[in-house]
């Protein structure tokens, strides 16, 4: 039995018994309060009009009743099985995999905050399957990137260990050459091995922080000149505000320069030696704010949204490629866990400029 008619049967029961109990109270009640004033002769009246119409208008009464019952009942049983039926409908939509609709229900009564409560419960799974669906996409693309970076320097090792193993390195220094490119190619396997490792960890937030408290400025120069001394293709050009103390992982924080140092220089244009790269590091906002700026390819408008994504490569005949399209993902992530920010902008005059804000300790003079 449907809720409508059940709503319908009981209301209606209930009006007609109802009505029947204060018909025949009432005519007691009056039988009762008149008696003393009118006497024998109201009581017989009373019980010859009794016997001869009170069936008949009861009957009648309860019909007209019953009638008007039906009517108002069937109009609120509306009102509350219309809702009901929305929200049916609705739940058939979303067990069918259709997130498109939109449920409103006017008022402000109960019905009407169920529905709100469905329809946000609607929009938090459709964005949860829009997320779904693009992390689907994320890791396939992701696997491919993987594959393609996995495939390269495997082909190169094992093209020169048979070049080794088939006698066309013929001379002792060819042999050291086939070697020096096999141990090369194996080394980037290990960093791209590396990268993933700890990007896994840094997204499972496993990667705990060994903070101590160091001058920020000190901290750059080194990694920069470091840097800048086992890579021949990158000028470098510093601009260091002295004395800024932060709570870093000294660690963590000198792979984030590494990182974005090392992108500039994959970023170099083609046909140009080096990558002129400057390091400012200044305070803005009560926050220290480093900012690697360099000339190369620079990042179509389009694709600024994405570059902190895994295995990013915009555009690949713009400039050289290198790396394992991790760097800027995990520093990215490695700044987030030290409560800072990240950004990249074009420089107008071509290249990027990452910027990174870490919260301060305090400044000194």
């Amino acid at each position: 039995m449907s809720v409508r008619l059940r709503i319908i049967i009981n209301n209606l029961t209930a009006i007609l018994v109802l009505n029947a109990i204060s018909m025949t109270a009432g005519f007691l009640l009056f039988m009762l309060f008149a008696e003393p004033y009118a006497g024998a002769r109201l009581r017989e009246n009373a019980q010859n009009i009794a016997a001869r119409y009170f069936p008949a208008g009861g009957i009648v009464v309860l019909i007209l009743t019953g009638v008007g019952a039906v009517w108002l009942i069937g109009l609120t049983a509306r009102r509350v099985t219309g809702p009901l039926a929305k929200l049916k409908r609705s739940a058939a939509e979303i067990r069918d995999g259709n997130l498109g609709f939109e449920l409103a229900i006017p008022g402000h009564d109960e019905f009407s905050e169920l529905a709100s409560g469905f329809e946000q419960m609607r929009i938090r799974l459709k964005d949860s399957m829009r997320l779904q669906e693009r992390s689907e996409t994320e890791r396939r693309a992701m696997m491919a990137s993987v594959t393609h970076d996995l495939k390269t320097p495997i082909t190169s090792i094992i093209g020169y260990a048979e070049g080794i193993l088939d006698g066309v390195a013929d001379s002792p220094e060819k042999i050291g050459e086939y070697a020096a490119v096999i141990r090369k190619k194996a080394r980037s396997l290990q960093v791209l091995s590396d990268d993933l490792s700890l990007l896994s960890r840094l997204e499972n937030a496993q990667l705990p922080l060994d903070k101590t408290t160091a001058d920020l400025g000190g901290l750059v120069d080194e990694v920069s000149h470091e840097f800048a001394a086992g890579e021949p293709e990158i000028n470098l050009d510093m601009d260091i505000t002295p004395g800024l103390a932060v709570s870093v992982d000294r660690e963590k924080i000198a792979r984030v320069l590494m990182n974005i140092l090392q992108n500039s220089v994959n970023k170099k244009k083609r046909g140009q030696p080096c990558a002129d790269v400057s390091v400012a590091l200044s305070v803005h906002n009560g926050e220290a704010l480093l900012t690697v700026s360099d000339n190369g390819t620079g990042i179509a408008q389009s694709d600024l949204p994405y570059v902190f994504n895994q295995f990013y490569r915009a555009d690949a005949s713009r400039g050289r490629q290198g790396g394992s399209g991790l760097g800027l993902s995990i520093a990215r992530h490695l700044v987030t866990l030290h409560g800072g920010k990240t950004w990249i902008v074009n420089n107008k005059g071509g290249g990027i400029s990452v910027n990174i804000t870490l919260p301060l300790l305090n400044e000194v003079d």
